[in-house]
């Protein structure tokens, strides 16, 4: 399985296995919001996805606690996804049409159909009609009930069939299961190697 890496405003993030964004909402609660992503980071993820309003300030904040870290905004609104991608945010995450906003800050977006941008399907339904995902166009899927058995089954048939991002609440047993799908698939070695006897 090939997995090429992500470019999302000329920075590069490299991928042996489906990444893992951590979804974030930023109301009611601001200070939780900053504890989740604490939380995200110390748990593995690589990328952190803000949604609500008033994302600007906790996505400059983010911005300077993990510089390297890479950030999404996720909302339907393009005067919401412009502030988040001034505070810099490096994806927009939104089923509408904010691809504008995304050329012109260079962002990656979820939905894009534009070959100049950095695009991804946002679709888990696709699982159901390709047993390979397209390489040609990333698949971030949000896995429904994440977190429970039969979302950690999705998030591992997503992962086995290529997604390059899974969108979750469940940042620790989602990054297990991602690695572990990539250590079956031979694009990762395992994190540890057990010979049983």
């Amino acid at each position: 399985m090939n997995t090429p890496d992500l470019v999302f405003r000329g920075r590069r993030l490299s991928r042996d296995r489906a990444l893992v964004l951590a979804a974030i909402q930023v109301l009611p609660e601001p200070d939780a919001a900053r504890e989740a992503v604490v939380s995200a980071v110390e748990d593995g993820a690589d990328l952190v996805g803000f949604a609500g309003s008033g994302v600007e300030p906790l996505i400059s904040w983010a911005r300077d606690k993990f510089p390297g870290l890479f950030l999404a905004v996720d909302t339907a609104d393009a005067s919401v996804a412009a502030a988040g991608c001034a505070a810099g945010a490096d994806l927009i995450l939104a089923r509408t049409d904010l691809t504008d906003v995304a050329a012109r800050f260079g962002a990656g977006y979820a939905g894009s159909s534009k070959a100049d941008l950095p695009g991804f399907v946002l679709d888990v339904g696709v699982l159901r009609s390709a047993p390979s995902l397209s390489e040609d166009v990333p698949v971030l899927v949000e896995v429904a009930g994440d977190g429970t058995p039969a979302g950690l089954a999705l998030a591992a048939l997503a992962a086995s069939a290529g997604a390059a991002i899974i969108r979750t609440r469940h940042v620790r047993a989602t990054r297990h299961v991602a690695e572990m799908a990539a250590s079956i698939a031979g694009t990762r070695p395992p994190a540890k190697a057990v010979r049983w006897e």
